[in-house]
């Protein structure tokens, strides 16, 4: 009897543990995937939009990380081999072609889901024939006017440079302050100088060494930056980026040189502010002032991720209509998924000129120097804005350029 009872405990003590056991086992695993972004103004709706992804996939968890000076912390990451599962990425970037070149990204070329994106911008992350990353959003840089101050003195919104030239001038004998800027953070410099650099530098330029210190086109582009600087507010150089959104809100300045990536945040600050876009006339031919743009929100995907199904889901679910309208929406950036609708009147000129081919990329993706050729050359902008010494500030960034390899391109890129 002894004996049968104690069977009957040590039978009881395995079945506990069998069903332990098998408890453990069918529990589902919980996926974490790191969203690293370099877009603190868009935390808020990428906050809001894992929530959504999260409730319709609870088994899956995301991550949104953005630290200062992202893409060099990006970079670093990726070079100790500890890169996030889904990173912010652009297309021409020479640290986009690098990584991809070396497999660090996943290829997503045969995703469904980018059939859902507009091709002239999702092939922008071709290379030989693949695709790594997706892309979301667009920007495009304008010129932000206060309706109002130009109805005050009967201002029309000018088309060339000689007539930005007079609106400036008039607003500044009106006792207006013609332009803000945010001379405080090297980083705004690029926002305005840019514009004009893309306009006249073709992509192809960029693939041998410069020579700017005795180039004419570059001499024209620096006196036309230096008319712009006389009209700015002289605290410009203290003034950061929120410093100069919150100036253009409450009407302390006519106009601000800015990509659309701010209009949500400069919104929020004036609701009912009464402003216009118009297309920066960097020359007296209306037809040549292409508009200043690259893809805002691109994703790519680690080649080292242990959840790439999950991280592809992700990316799914952001090409879906209403999270892209929602995401645009917010961000004022122009969708590139097809079928979203326009977010904002203000951007009817500036989409229009970007849908009829009248758009210029950013430059500085096509430095093969990247992030650091990018840090560097708005460090000497800013140092050439407080000087203006235009003979320093070419030659320095002649060294610059040359001191960079140069990588050969893929076709179409």
């Amino acid at each position: 009897m002894r004996v049968k009872k104690v069977f009957i405990i040590v039978l009881a003590f395995l079945m506990v543990g069998c069903s332990s056991q098998t408890k453990v086992i069918q529990e589902p695993r919980s996926v974490v995937l790191e969203f690293f972004s370099v877009k603190e103004e868009t935390r808020p709706i990428f906050n809001q939009l894992i929530t959504d992804f999260e409730a319709r996939y609870p088994g899956i968890k995301i991550n949104q990380v953005i630290v200062p000076n992202g893409m060099s912390v990006l970079k670093t990451r990726i070079a100790r081999g500890d890169a996030p599962d889904l990173f912010i990425s652009y297309p021409f970037e020479q640290d986009y072609i690098t990584r991809a070149r070396k497999g660090y990204l996943l290829d997503l070329s045969r995703e469904m889901f980018l059939d859902r994106i507009q091709p002239t911008i999702q092939q922008r992350y071709r290379i030989s024939g693949h695709m790594y990353g997706a892309a979301f959003t667009q920007n495009a840089v304008g010129v932000l006017y206060n309706k109002q101050h130009f109805k005050q003195l009967d201002l029309k919104t000018p088309s060339t440079w000689d007539e930005w030239v007079e609106v400036m001038e008039t607003l500044e004998k009106a006792g207006k302050k013609p332009l803000v800027m945010a001379n405080k953070e090297a980083d705004l410099t690029s926002v305005l100088t840019l514009n004009f650099v893309a306009n006249v530098f073709p992509p192809s330029y960029w693939k041998s060494p410069l020579h700017l210190q005795n180039d004419s086109s570059w001499m024209e582009i620096n006196t036309k930056v230096e008319t712009l600087l006389s009209y700015a507010q002289k605290e410009s150089f203290s003034m950061s980026y929120s410093d100069a959104n919150e100036a253009f809100a409450f009407g302390e300045g006519s106009m601000y040189v800015m990509g659309t990536w701010a209009l949500p945040i400069i919104e929020r600050l004036k609701p009912d502010l009464d402003y216009g876009i118009f297309p920066v006339p960097v020359s007296n031919s209306p037809d040549e002032n292409r508009v200043l743009g690259g893809v805002d929100i691109g994703i790519s995907i680690s080649s080292d991720t242990e959840y790439s199904n999950e991280a592809k889901l992700f990316l799914a679910f952001l090409t879906e209509q209403a999270n892209a309208q929602a995401l645009s929406l917010y961000e004022g950036s122009i969708s590139t998924i097809i079928g979203v609708r326009k977010t904002k009147e203000s951007l009817a000129i500036l989409e229009k000129k970007v849908q009829d081919g009248e758009a210029v990329n950013w430059p500085n993706h096509y430095w093969a120097g990247g992030t650091a050729a990018e840090t560097e050359y708005r460090l000497l902008t800013q140092q050439y804005f407080y000087d203006l010494d235009k003979t320093t500030y070419l030659k320095k960034l002649e060294e610059m350029f040359q001191k960079y390899t140069y990588s050969p391109w893929d076709d179409g890129e």
